[in-house]
Order: structure tokens, then sequence, then C-alpha cells
């Protein structure tokens, strides 16, 4: 898993406007069926883990558990520190989900 690699894509999807950060967001892009894939913070609580794990399958997004803390999610994205992000491009989850594979 390449962490620095997929930060660096986090920033850029920021940037693109193509990113949902923060768990109201996410939430919100979610049930309108327009996330792509789910980030979610190693550093989030099992449970926590868990219940984000479960919203992707109900609605059948991909997930990826990233070895990142909420506070180098949040720096990625030029923002406050964040538990999940919500990728809302085709082209950057797949971007991503390759440097997962690195």
């Amino acid at each position: 898993m390449n962490v620095k690699g997929i930060l660096t894509l986090l920033g850029f999807a920021q940037k693109a406007g193509k990113l949902a950060a923060g768990e109201s967001a996410v939430e919100n892009f979610l049930k309108k069926g327009r996330l792509l894939l789910l980030v979610i913070s190693a550093e989030l609580s099992e449970s926590h883990k868990r219940f984000w794990q479960q919203q992707a399958q109900v609605y059948q997004v991909p997930w990826i558990v990233l070895e990142a803390t909420k506070l180098e999610l949040g720096l990625a994205i030029g923002s406050s520190p964040r538990g999940v992000i919500g990728i809302l491009d085709r082209n950057m989850a797949e971007a991503i989900m390759k440097k997962m594979q690195d």
C-alpha cells in the first residue's frame, strides 16, 4: 500500500472538487449514490470502522481502510482532521485503488 501516494491523490481530488470530507458530507453523497470510493482512517475505532464498512456495503460502494491518522487525512486535503473521505470521481477512485495494490 502506497499511503503517501494515496494522500497525494486525495489532495488532487480535493483541488478538483471531486471529494467529500467528513461524516455528514460523506453520508449525504453516499445516500445520493454519488460516492465511488470510501476512504476510512485506520485511526477510527473498530465500531466506527465497522459502521462505515456496513454503510458502504449497503450502498454497494467499495471502501478501503487507509493506514493514516485522521490528522494525516485532513492535512492531505487541506482541512481539519477527517476520519472518512468519499471520492466522487471514477478515475480518481481507480487511481487510489491501484495505489492500494502497490
